[in-house]
C-alpha cells in the first residue's frame, strides 16, 4: 500500500501522538515542556511521544547550539542559548501527514467502528466499543464527534461505506 504504512497505523491509532507530531508543521523545532503547553498533553508522555516519533525517523534531534526565531516558529525571542533537547520534523514526517486524511481513516476503520460514529446513544451504551475511535480521536469524553470524527463521518457516507439514517 504506502512505503510509510507501519508509521501511518502508529500515528492513526494514536490521535495524542498524531497531535504531537502535528505540532512540528507549525513549531517546526520545539522541545517537550513548550509542546505540552500548546498541546495540554503531559509533559512525560509528550518525551515519551517524542522518544517513539524520533525511533520511527519522523523527527530528529536539532543540534545547532543556539536556537534562531526563523527556525522556531514559537519562539519568542529572536535567538536564545540551547536549555532543552530541541526535536525538529523532517521530510519523512512531512510525507507521513500528508497521507493523513479523513479518507484514510474511514478506509482503516472497521464497519463496526465506523457504525459508532452514526449514534451517540449507541456510542453511550457501549463504551467499550468506543475505546479504539477515543484512541483515534474521533470521539471525545462525552461521546460526541470531534471534528475529526465528523469529517471522516462526512467522508464515509460520501465514500457509501457508511450508511446510518441520522448523526447524533
Amino acid at each position: 500500500m504506502n512505503e510509510y504504512e507501519k508509521e501511518i497505523e502508529e500515528l492513526i491509532n494514536d490521535y495524542d501522538l498524531l497531535r504531537v507530531l502535528k505540532h512540528f508543521t507549525v513549531a517546526h523545532v520545539d522541545y517537550a515542556k513548550n509542546i505540552t503547553r500548546y498541546t495540554e498533553i503531559p509533559q512525560m508522555r509528550v518525551r515519551e511521544y517524542l522518544k517513539r516519533l524520533k525511533d520511527m525517523g519522523l523527527l530528529d534531534y536539532y543540534t545547532n547550539t543556539s536556537i534562531k526565531r526563523t527556525e522556531a516558529k514559537l519562539k519568542k525571542s529572536a535567538e536564545v542559548h540551547k536549555h532543552h533537547t530541541y526535536f525538529q520534523i523532517n521530510k519523512k514526517a512531512e510525507a507521513v501527514l500528508k497521507e493523513i486524511t479523513p479518507k484514510l481513516y474511514a478506509r482503516y476503520l472497521k464497519p463496526e467502528d465506523l457504525a459508532m460514529l452514526c449514534s451517540r446513544k449507541e456510542r453511550k451504551g457501549n463504551p467499550g466499543a468506543c475505546d479504539k475511535i477515543f484512541r483515534m480521536g474521533l470521539i471525545d469524553k462525552c461521546y460526541d464527534l470531534t471534528d475529526l470524527g465528523r469529517e471522516v463521518f462526512d467522508t464515509a457516507r460520501k465514500m457509501q461505506i457508511l450508511h446510518c439514517d441520522d448523526r447524533n
